[in-house]
């Protein structure tokens, strides 16, 4: 599926099957979570870095990066989420701990990321310049 977001005055436009069609985030969680998923990943492969990503079900991390930003394990989360959501992320650097743990998630999020004791950007933030104190 082809998909991209075009905000406008009146919404959003989501792009499908060669069709653009009306819509927004809110209306569309799981096709802005996976678009969301993939802008993230590809800036990081975009600005150079390593990009693979971790599966051992029923536990899975969204990005794997390795390069100039340093090793990171990254969950990309486009809605309200719990700690059960980044069980992956907390295993997969408990067996490797030399990745560090980063939540790219909405802003109004950060601060219950934060209270799990998980690194978190924005993920405006995280398009603009990476994972925090990369170069």
């Amino acid at each position: 599926m082809n998909l991209s977001w075009t905000p406008d005055r009146a919404g959003a436009y989501y792009h499908r099957g060669g069709n653009w069609q009306r819509g927004s985030p809110s209306q569309h969680p799981e096709r802005f979570g996976a678009w969301l998923e993939n802008a993230c990943l590809a800036f990081a492969w975009n600005a150079g870095q390593r990009v693979t990503y971790w599966r051992e079900e029923p536990l899975e991390v969204d990005g794997i990066l390795e390069g100039s930003w340093g090793s990171w394990a990254v969950e990309v989360k486009a809605r309200p989420f719990g700690p059960a959501d980044v069980r992956g992320l907390l295993e997969f650097v408990r067996r490797f701990p030399t990745y560090r743990p980063l939540v790219v998630c909405d802003a109004e999020q950060v601060p219950t990321v934060e209270r799990l004791a998980l690194p978190a950007v924005s993920w405006t933030q995280f398009l603009c310049g990476g994972p925090p104190g990369s170069p």
